[in-house]
């Protein structure tokens, strides 16, 4: 990652290997931390605009990952930074691992590989394979978390449980705060086909017309409701038995 260089990119100035201890990875200083905690500060005010420009330049700086021919892997919005200038750079580096390792990553596999369940596609549930489409849906998510001011996915669905939830069709509910055309952008990020699911380089483009559109200042609260919630299945035709039961929930208590 040495070799990246985008103002969306976080940048790698070196590592430092100590006479004891493991290797230590030389980063530039981001004063205002990773982006999901910044989100969920009371003492930020975000627009909407403000949220969906944070979203615009996530997908620039994945689009530029994407033409280097790089897999994230981990895209959430625990693992994007700001910097002094509130630019957002999409980090790697196992950053957010140990941080967030108890809330976020669970053990989804018989190698005991913690694996950031709740942001990863379908696909890759299923056959912990990665790729650049399996990065749009976990970009769709970072998108949701962007527009609930950092509230957890599927926040009612157990880890274990998640890619049985996704093969019947069922996604994140719409935020109250969401523009429509967003959220079809995020529905779109999730569809069950990899193949039709939207480039970073489209993403970019869409996303950077609904910016354009704002006029005004929307502020979105921390507690925040859902709409649109009788659209459980955005996917119908992958409805199928299951025995257990998923309560939707429609409001987020951070």
């Amino acid at each position: 990652m040495k070799d990246f260089s985008h103002e969306n990119v976080l940048s790698l100035l070196g590592i430092c290997l100590p006479p004891e201890g493991s290797p230590l990875v030389v980063l530039p200083y981001m004063k205002h931390g990773d982006l999901r905690n910044f989100i969920r500060d009371e003492g930020h005010n975000p627009t909407v605009k403000d949220l969906v420009g944070f979203g615009l330049q996530v997908a620039g700086g994945m689009e530029y990952l994407a033409s280097k021919k790089f897999v994230h892997r981990d895209l959430a919005a625990r693992n994007c930074m700001l910097d002094e200038s509130y630019t957002v750079k999409v980090a790697d580096f196992g950053l957010a691992r140990d941080v967030y390792e108890k809330e976020y990553y669970s053990v989804h596999n018989k190698s005991g590989v913690k694996l950031p369940v709740k942001w990863m596609a379908l696909e890759s549930l299923q056959t912990h394979k990665f790729t650049h489409k399996s990065d749009v849906w976990s970009f769709g998510v970072l998108l949701w978390e962007l527009m609930t001011r950092g509230a957890p996915p599927y926040s009612d669905v157990n880890s274990f449980d998640i890619t049985v939830f996704l093969m019947q069709g069922r996604r994140l509910l719409q935020p109250e705060f969401c523009p429509d055309a967003l959220y079809t952008v995020m529905i779109e990020c999730w569809h069950p086909k990899p193949e039709r699911r939207p480039s970073f380089s489209e993403l970019v483009s869409r996303i950077s017309s609904i910016f354009s559109s704002f006029s005004g200042e929307h502020y979105v609260l921390l507690n925040t409701t859902y709409v649109n919630i009788d659209k459980l299945s955005p996917y119908p035709s992958l409805l199928m038995p299951y025995c257990g039961t998923f309560q939707p929930i429609y409001t987020v208590l951070l």
